[in-house]
């Protein structure tokens, strides 16, 4: 009696009939779940089988065998040997399982067997081998797990496909729709029942076939890239060799290509426009990761490129793009160039340089940026897809037709030079009043440059359609606010919709123009892209529901409110400063609504602190102006109360008395009326003016608006003028204990000594909270009129010689005014400060408006950046022969231009902006103007601010 370990092989030897019985009913069901593959081939569904085959039946198969043998053998064939078993069941040959165990052969996984084996170790006859060796294949079909980089399969082997059909060909080979038997895998397997399988073409000398190498190069490409996992490149399922073919299986999109969505009319999932651009954002950041390859886990970094980027190339599963033949792409380490020379093919989307048509299409040197100008030609479709339809798609490409060496082209270039066609088209398209098919067009037009150096790296072209994607979204949301305050109107939704506005501004999509210029700074927050659509779907299905339901406006606020606040958190600190400026000069347009502070808003929703200060000091402006308040003498003090002292400048520091019989240190400045003295007129107008800056100045501020606090005015007939009095920061009864210095002292006295003159992140500091502050008084609707580096000043104890230069005060408003553009006015007469002032001004003397504000900023900027008083920098008799216009055109040509060198590019673009101060003539400028405003906010603010903030973080 033959043994293999513990198991008796004699029980094999004279079968029962129940045995019979047993092994009868099982061969009728493995034969009953045989099915016929999409080629006509027989196999049997592994799952289906193991269901069949359970360890019940086969130890009543085995019913012979003792029961302690019996459990063991059942065991070795469930655990290792079910299909081998199956095998030999349908074959009538069950006893061999013995042979199969003996010559330790009992594992499925080794199926199929050659011939050869099967005679020899596992010892079957000639005829029992060739039945086992034609049968196997019906239970050897593969089975397909994710992960799977490559397998080499058995020519016999059959597949378990139930569909296997062509849907696309390309140069090296087909592409077909599979679906897998649900009944071959169990229900934990993570292969998909459909999936599509790319087969490349078999050629006769495999060694050199182009799609043996293509297969290699694709293969090895997908496995670089599955390391990504990014949801919009195509997923490599696996690859296996069969028949001499080598097939790659990828996850099977289930809309097919964009060739062929664009050739169609539209489908559902791209009912609306702003579908496509949300799709082309999500596609092209697919695109950045093959461009700027970064893999972490591995330490991994290289430069790719697709090479064969076209419409039919991009698949599409809903309203989702996804990146797929990656046949011609390469991979190269950062520190090689991304040159490379082009593969030759036949695209309409090639880039110029790709071939030279002049030289019988010679093929050129191609980098990353021919993906660039390739994904622009899709764009052009896609836009004309938006306007015209599938048709308009046809005619572009029909206008686009251009013959040359008996060759019938169709790309968007003319070999060296543009397409004519192509210019005429988009030219047309931009005029079309569709937003998003617009924000396309300018896309395109940034993207299909000739000179490959012009055009725009991946990550730009990235934040450049995540930008105009969120901008279509946006643009649907503020046509619902809109909608809803036409017909219910209140404080709290107007409030809502200027905080949305103000998130727009900030991000840079407040109109298509906007969404397109380049902003780089935003990286950290477009990279949070998805949320954020998340957070504007959220909102406008709020804003829609608020119009189709009855939902109580407390509810509908609230929840406003919060999803308000959601996207607020989206912005980085520079973007939330611009956020907040926005909203500043916004809802200080409606102060006559909300300065009140002890006013509700009709949902009780709090308005910020700040904000109820801004609306309070430009109402009560408003209501100065206008003369609705009478009482001119509410903050006039006694002569008497004032007891002057050390003079600063042009200004005083006295001892004040004041109600409470207390006496504290104060700051005066002088409003002089001595030129105008018999003119009744005239200083009445001054009184008036100095009570209104008085009360103007004494209300309670922003931090930002560095000013002093007004405490009173007072009349000094022997001086010949008003005096105006300001709380000290932080100063004693006694004014012996503080020192006041201006910034032009603490530069004049540290412009020769280098070790005194403050490090770059003060200067830009400083010069930061002076442009905001600026900013801030003319938000509230005044003008300075005076701003100098001798206005500028700074309080610290006296004798430590300690001044922070991050505590500046704006002082000197003994001739400021507000903006109105009928208000009297008078200018400065000390001619050390003229140099200060615009030249226009000066010439002028009528007229003042924010520009030359903004002018005498960009004067003290330069003293800042240089750190030199005004008067070194320009110490020469020939420039103080100039006219002030000529000062002005010198400075610009001769010494802002040295800024970018000590201060870097953003300061000197900031100075100069100022210092430029485009003045205009429309009356409408002299009136407080947002638009001007945003405008400095932009160019000068947000330059200063991008350092200010760095420094902060």
């Amino acid at each position: 009696m033959r043994r293999v370990g513990k198991v008796d092989l004699s029980l094999y030897k004279g079968p029962r009939d129940e045995k019979d019985l047993t092994m009868s009913e099982l061969r009728s069901k493995i034969k009953e779940i045989r099915r016929r593959n999409a080629s006509r081939y027989w196999y049997v569904p592994e799952a289906l089988f193991l269901q069949v085959a359970t360890d019940d039946l086969i130890r009543q198969v085995l019913v012979e065998a003792p029961p302690y043998q019996r459990d063991e053998i059942v065991q070795r064939i469930s655990q290792q040997g079910k299909k081998i078993f199956g095998i030999l069941v349908v074959l009538g040959l069950e006893a061999r399982v013995s042979n199969f165990i003996e010559a330790n052969e009992l594992q499925d996984e080794k199926l199929p067997f050659r011939h050869d084996v099967l005679t020899g170790d596992i010892r079957l006859s000639e005829d029992e081998a060739g039945d086992f060796h034609e049968r196997q294949w019906e239970f050897a079909a593969p089975t397909f797990f994710h992960g799977t980089l490559h397998r080499n399969l058995a020519d016999n082997l059959v597949m378990p496909f139930v569909k296997d059909e062509e849907i696309g060909h390309g140069s090296f080979g087909q592409v077909y729709e599979v679906t897998l038997d649900p009944d071959h895998q169990g229900e934990d397997t993570l292969f998909p029942r459909v999936f599509a399988r790319k087969e490349f073409k078999l050629d006769r000398n495999p060694s050199a076939s182009r799609s043996v190498v293509s297969h290699r190069r694709e293969l090895k490409n997908l496995a670089i890239l599955s390391r990504l996992n990014h949801p919009n490149i195509v997923a490599l399922l696996g690859s296996y060799t069969y028949n001499g073919k080598h097939n790659l299986l990828f996850e099977m999109a289930t809309d097919g290509n964009l060739a062929g969505l664009l050739s169609a009319p539209r489908s559902v999932p791209y009912a609306s426009d702003e579908v496509f651009v949300i799709a082309l954002a999500r596609l092209f950041s697919a695109i950045e990761q093959v461009h700027e390859y970064t893999e972490h886990k591995i330490d991994l970094s290289m430069i790719g490129c697709h090479h064969d980027l076209r419409p039919r190339n991009i698949l599409v599963t809903g309203p989702n793009f996804i990146l797929a033949d990656f046949g011609l792409s390469t991979f190269k380490s950062p520190a090689e160039n991304s040159a490379t020379p082009f593969k030759p093919t036949t695209d309409d989307y090639l880039a110029p340089e790709c071939e030279d048509w002049e030289n019988m299409f010679h093929a050129g040197t191609v980098h990353r940026s021919s993906d660039i100008w390739s994904f622009g030609c899709i764009i052009a479709e896609v836009a004309t897809y938006m306007a015209l339809g599938c048709s308009g798609v046809g005619a572009f490409r029909e206008a686009r037709r251009y013959k040359i060496r008996g060759f019938e082209l169709y790309s968007f270039h003319q070999g060296t030079g543009p397409s004519a066609a192509v210019e005429d088209w988009l030219t047309k398209l931009q005029d079309s009043s569709i937003p998003t098919c617009l924000l396309l067009v300018l896309i395109a037009w940034k993207l299909l440059q000739m000179d490959q150096s012009k055009r725009p790296n991946a990550s730009e072209v990235t934040l450049l359609l995540r930008r105009a994607a969120l901008c279509a979204v946006a643009i649907t949301v503020q046509n619902l606010f809109s909608r809803i305050r036409a017909t219910a109107d209140s404080i709290d939704l107007y409030l809502e919709a200027v905080k949305f506005e103000s998130w727009r501004y900030a991000v840079g999509i407040m109109n298509v123009e906007d969404a397109v210029q380049p902003r780089s700074a935003q990286s950290r927050t477009m990279s949070q892209f998805d949320a954020i659509l998340d957070g504007l779907f959220a909102l406008r299905r709020e804003l829609e529901s608020r119009t189709s339901t009855d939902r109580t406006q407390r509810v509908t606020m609230s929840q406003l409110l919060r999803l308000n606040n959601d996207l607020y958190l989206f912005l980085g600190r520079a973007d939330r400063q611009v956020f907040h400026e926005y909203f500043n000069l916004t809802v200080a347009e409606r102060d006559d609504e909300i300065f009140q502070p002890s006013e509700s808003t009709e949902m009780g929703l709090i308005l910020d602190e700040e904000i109820r200060m801004r609306a309070t000091i430009r109402h009560i402006n408003k209501l100065l102006d206008s003369g609705s308040v009478s009482n001119s003498d509410e903050m006039r003090v006694e002569l008497s109360h004032v007891l002057l002292g050390q003079r600063f400048g042009q200004h005083h520091i006295a001892q004040f008395t004041g109600p409470d019989q207390k006496s504290r240190s104060v700051w005066v400045e002088w409003r002089g009326y001595g030129r105008h003295g018999t003119d009744e007129e005239v200083q009445v107008q001054l009184y008036r003016r100095t009570a209104r800056l008085a009360e103007l100045l004494s209300q309670e501020k922003p931090p930002s608006l560095r000013t002093l606090d007004c405490c009173g005015f007072f009349h000094d007939p022997t001086r010949v003028a008003f005096g105006l009095l300001f709380d000290i920061p932080s100063a004693s009864a006694s004014s012996d204990s503080f020192e006041p210095v201006s910034l032009f002292d603490i530069i004049k006295a540290s412009a020769d000594r280098l070790s005194r003159s403050p490090d770059l992140d003060d200067k830009f500091d400083l010069a930061t909270l002076l442009a905001t502050s600026l900013l801030e008084l003319h938000t509230v609707g005044w003008f300075h009129k005076g701003l100098t580096s001798s206005n500028i000043v700074f309080f610290s104890e006296k004798g430590t010689q300690k001044h922070s230069i991050r505590e500046p005060f704006l002082v000197g408003f003994n001739h400021s005014r507000s903006d109105e553009h009928n208000t009297f006015t008078t200018g400065l007469t000390d001619s050390s400060s003229k140099d200060y002032q615009h030249p226009w001004y000066i010439k002028e003397r009528f007229g003042y408006r924010h520009e030359f504000d903004y002018y005498s900023l960009g004067i003290v900027l330069m003293e800042i950046g240089f750190w030199q008083p005004l008067n070194q920098l320009v110490n020469s008799s020939k420039y103080q022969n100039m006219s002030y216009e000529q000062r002005r055109q010198s400075l610009l040509t001769n010494r802002v231009p040295l800024l970018k060198q000590c201060m870097g590019r953003e300061f000197y673009k900031a100075v100069k902006w100022c210092i430029e101060a485009d003045t205009g003539t429309s009356e409408a400028q002299e009136s407080r103007d947002k638009a001007v405003l945003l405008t400095f906010q932009e160019q000068v603010v947000s330059r200063l601010r991008a350092r200010f903030v760095e420094n902060a973080e």
